[in-house]
């Protein structure tokens, strides 16, 4: 008997991953509420409640440090400091505010994309189309109304796959994708979410032919997994699609593959930071409470004491028995946990925290800073390269779905790129004079080095259009308009 929740081996080994990282970016309320998954309790073989109640409160003063989540943040915002470079057909135009049918716009599908490589290694973009016929115009499209959508998947939600050799081309032929539709209740406010499975498979015809089709499963009455409808989409011409329109996006590749999420290691020690936290905040607590005594007294002087009030401050008398005394014992300060959090913070900072805190960069030299950010952004760089190759492919797929010769279209007509300029090596001083003192031996143009001031980043341009630079300068004809 079939499963359609079946899920693939690589899957369930990279789940546990994929859920820890999401607990720790999300932060410290996710992370504490998942009790002793993160935070193992003391004496875990004392159940009793008084045990509990103490684990309660343990667990309460540690404190959580948003690194990972933050320095997951940060990467995108680097990634997104240069708006992204999109162009589009006018068929496509809603995808500039509109993109998965749900409000989400490409630049914010982009970023989404970003951050979810970033904490799994590892996304999915999917494509398809309302089961309406193909317009012959424009205005017919508009009409009606119906649009070609891009979605991004989480890794958590694309629960099986499988592939195919076809004419000595790799293919995928089954994807299998976790969704939740809602359902408003009869008082028309009440909401339910139902799961249900998309299937994307590619099937063999009698002709030997591969052709798309998709099959949504939902739950039965009897509980059991009920597959509607198999639908075979088709392009603007008609034709059945002969490989299924979804692309797995990773940091490393984009292939099938699930790589080791690249967050990983700074969550494990962001995790490890909480629970010597949780060890500190302990002992402070304990610590930080200072114990009186009372010395050559007796019990019934005490007793006496006890009816009478004790009171401790500056403004109160304390009669004492002849040799009596009053004193504060204090345990002297567990300095190891703190130690202990001490180094894996310095460790964190090293695994890309760094980036978070102002002014670190400053206690270092500028080879070293440099350094440390080509390190932290060659992450990045793979993530964003793979990112823009797989939005490219899925434009390209929207197009098929709504205009009649998707190859005509240049990279001129349909594109969407991340810009990269977070990876440029930065402005130094010492390059530009040497440029300056080139371009004054002819060597290479002004307008070279003019642009290099400005931007800190050569111009984007060929050698030969640099050496016509160069004798456009010597000449005078540079920037002269043609009449």
């Amino acid at each position: 008997m079939s499963d359609v929740t079946f899920q693939h081996a690589e899957y369930v080994k990279n789940l546990p991953y994929w859920q820890k990282l999401d607990d720790v970016c999300e932060g410290e309320d996710a992370v504490k509420a998942k009790g002793e998954k993160y935070l193992p309790m003391p004496n875990a073989h004392d159940q009793s409640p008084a045990n509990k109640s103490a684990y309660e409160a343990y667990r309460t003063r540690a404190v959580f440090y948003e690194v990972t989540g933050t320095t997951s943040n940060s990467l995108v915002g680097a990634a997104f400091a240069t708006d992204p470079s999109f162009k589009f057909p006018p068929e496509l135009a809603h995808l500039e505010r509109n993109a998965n049918g749900a409000g989400l716009s490409t630049y914010q599908l982009a970023q989404n994309g970003i951050r979810h490589l970033l904490k799994h290694y590892r996304c999915a973009l999917y494509v398809d189309y309302p089961d309406v016929l193909p317009a012959r115009n424009l205005a017919e499209f508009k009409a009606q109304k119906a649009y070609p959508m891009i979605h991004l998947l989480n890794a958590i939600d694309v629960v099986n796959w499988d592939s195919v050799m076809v004419d000595n081309q790799k293919k995928l032929c089954l994807v299998v994708i976790r969704e939740f539709r809602s359902e408003r209740g009869a008082d028309g406010f009440s909401k339910t979410e139902q799961e249900q499975y998309r299937v994307l498979r590619l099937e063999q015809e009698g002709n030997g032919e591969y052709i798309y089709s998709v099959q949504v499963y939902t739950k039965g009455e009897k509980g059991n997994w009920l597959g509607g409808e198999k639908k075979f989409p088709t392009d603007y011409n008609g034709n059945f699609w002969t490989y299924i329109p979804f692309t797995f996006v990773g940091a490393n590749d984009n292939s099938e593959e699930i790589k080791k999420p690249p967050l990983l290691p700074l969550a494990n020690l962001n995790l490890a930071h909480y629970r010597d936290s949780a060890d500190f905040q302990e002992s402070v607590f304990f610590m930080g409470q200072p114990q009186y005594y009372a010395k050559g007294v007796n019990w019934e002087w005490y007793d006496q004491a006890k009816k009478r009030g004790i009171y401790i401050g500056a403004k109160v008398l304390l009669p004492l028995p002849e040799n009596g005394g009053l004193g504060i014992v204090q345990a002297d300060p567990n300095t190891l946990a703190r130690e202990a959090m001490k180094d894996k913070w310095e460790k964190m900072k090293e695994m890309g925290a760094r980036l978070i805190e102002k002014g670190t960069a400053g206690k270092k030299t500028a080879t070293e800073a440099n350094s440390d950010d080509a390190v932290q952004h060659s992450v990045l760089s793979l993530c964003v390269v793979n990112m823009n190759e797989a939005l490219s492919a899925a434009l390209r797929w929207a197009a098929k779905f709504v205009t009649p010769n998707v190859d005509v279209l240049t990279k001129d007509d349909l594109m969407f790129e991340i810009s990269q300029e977070f990876n440029k090596q930065g402005y130094l001083a010492e390059l530009a004079r040497q440029l300056f003192e080139a371009a004054l031996q002819g060597r290479s143009s002004f307008k070279s080095w003019w642009e290099y001031n400005q931007t800190g980043m050569f111009p984007k341009q060929k050698y030969e259009e640099e050496l016509q630079n160069v004798e456009a300068e010597q000449d005078g004809t540079l920037n002269q308009k043609v009449e």
